[in-house]
């Protein structure tokens, strides 16, 4: 039974994520603006391929999480991003899902409220690694914090940036 919940609540918001869609494009449509409704498009069509994309890496807790993170946090924006040719991170699937929760998380517990936050996770597939960007736009409350939070990661995680209003972080994983 708790499996018919778990469908039946992912249909709702599914349901709900496209009238929010169709909401805009009516919008847009009786303000004549034709170039934002071909960017609204744009936006689905990309983020529906980056969706199909995702689901390829045969991690599915990682792809569960990261599918469905805006349904469970109003306070950051997660988008994601796929580029190269997938392969499987069946292999680092645990660890893989330990990273994205705890950095999404903390990034989560330090942003402020008052600013729109967002996460762009970009998965850039080479020959042979998985490379993860995480950047962050919008507004931390503390970054001192954050080179001893990544000790715990060893040299799996690197700070590139850091500063009030940006963080990006970056992980490789290596093909199985």
């Amino acid at each position: 039974m708790s499996n018919q919940l778990e469908v039946l609540k992912a249909l709702r918001q599914t349901r709900h994520d496209w009238l929010n869609v169709m909401q805009l494009i009516k919008g847009n449509l009786a303000l004549k603006r034709y170039d934002r409704i071909e960017e609204i498009i744009e936006q689905v069509t990309q983020q529906s391929i980056c969706e199909s994309k995702i689901s390829e890496i045969q991690a599915s807790s990682v792809v569960y999480f990261l599918l469905t993170y805006n349904w469970f946090s109003s306070k950051m924006k997660l988008e994601i991003d796929v580029a190269g040719d997938v392969f499987s991170l069946e292999k680092n699937e645990m660890h893989l899902l330990r990273l994205c929760e705890e950095i999404t998380e903390k990034l989560t517990n330090e942003c402020t409220i008052d600013t729109e936050n967002n996460l762009l996770i970009t998965f850039l597939f080479t020959e042979s690694k998985c490379e993860l960007t995480f950047d962050f736009q919008g507004k931390l409350l503390k970054k001192e914090d954050w080179p001893s939070f990544l000790t715990k990661w060893e040299s799996n995680v690197k700070l590139v940036e850091m500063n009030e209003n940006e963080c990006v972080l970056v992980a490789s994983f290596t093909k199985n």
